[in-house]
């Protein structure tokens, strides 16, 4: 193991990063608190909300988001669940990297460690994009610990990345400004969408996340093979928004519903990529409905 990995370019600013977190993280409108679990990648970062006691859910945010990008999402669903929204090790968020992550079964260990840190046997699990990507892959190694999936936009898994999405991407990541930032912002999200002061600090804060650091994880999100999109028979809610850009969103639904035993499908109208931010109350009442039912 490395000391010596980080999320922070050579000029990156922490403490930039830090407030602009802790600026975005004062959005959540219920009690929360920090945890910091040991795992054999590293320290993750958890921000946990909702009754001690009850059932507990998982929440794992898009690539070079955080636990942030919740905040529209987490009264909804600490009513009834006790949530750990986790930052992905190696993502830019406050953990503490010491090996990055290069396989399938890497995200599968971290993922033991941080349910076997928290003292959890099992959960349900909710990721959006790479999120949705990590909880699906671990549904497929460890379906046992899995109660329920949601999945919003997940990232491939089902269906294959656009090349578009790394002619948009990647030169925000490899020359970041706030230019480039603020276009890839603007794509991801639909055409209709207006973003109110709380959306836009959750991008104010992706701006200056991207600006000062960089992922330190080496998992590439795959097209899952078929054998083990048919064989993953954990309950499943999958949304997407109706203006997706990063595949074609009815072609992916269809795919799922075609492969995944036991899906529930829904398109979100008027929602990019952003879908839980930008359609939250539509995602939100989607998701307690399924849950509860």
């Amino acid at each position: 193991m490395s000391k010596n990995l980080t999320i922070f370019r050579k000029k990156g600013n922490k403490q930039s990063f830090i407030e602009a977190y802790d600026e975005t993280l004062k959005l959540w409108p219920v009690p929360y608190e920090e945890l910091m679990i040991p795992t054999c990648f590293g320290d993750t970062h958890i921000v946990a909300a909702g009754p001690m006691d009850a059932e507990p859910l998982i929440l794992l945010h898009g690539m070079t988001f955080s636990a942030t990008m919740w905040y529209p999402n987490i009264e909804s669903l600490c009513m009834k669940y006790r949530v750990f929204a986790l930052d992905t090790i190696g993502d830019v968020g406050k953990g503490k990297v010491t090996k990055i992550m290069k396989t399938r079964q890497d995200t599968v260990d971290w993922l033991n460690d941080v349910l076997y840190g928290l003292k959890i046997t099992s959960a349900l699990f909710a990721g959006h994009s790479m999120g949705g990507w990590l909880s699906m892959n671990y549904a497929i190694f460890a379906p046992e610990k899995v109660r329920k999936l949601i999945l919003f936009a997940p990232a491939s898994g089902i269906s294959k990345i656009t090349p578009k999405f790394f002619l948009k991407v990647f030169p925000a990541i490899l020359f970041p400004s706030e230019s480039r930032i603020q276009k890839e912002i603007h794509w991801f999200v639909s055409p209709s969408f207006q973003p109110d002061e709380k959306a836009e600090k959750v991008f104010r804060q992706f701006t200056v996340s991207g600006t000062n650091c960089v992922p330190c994880q080496q998992v590439k999100p795959i097209v899952f093979p078929e054998q083990e999109l048919q064989n993953l028979s954990t309950e499943t809610l999958l949304l997407v928004g109706e203006d997706e850009v990063i595949y074609n969103p009815e072609k992916m639904l269809k795919k799922a519903e075609r492969l995944l035993p036991n899906v529930t499908t829904k398109m979100i109208p008027k929602a990019g990529h952003g879908l839980t931010i930008e359609q939250y109350e539509k995602v939100n009442e989607a998701v307690m409905s399924f849950l509860l039912q």
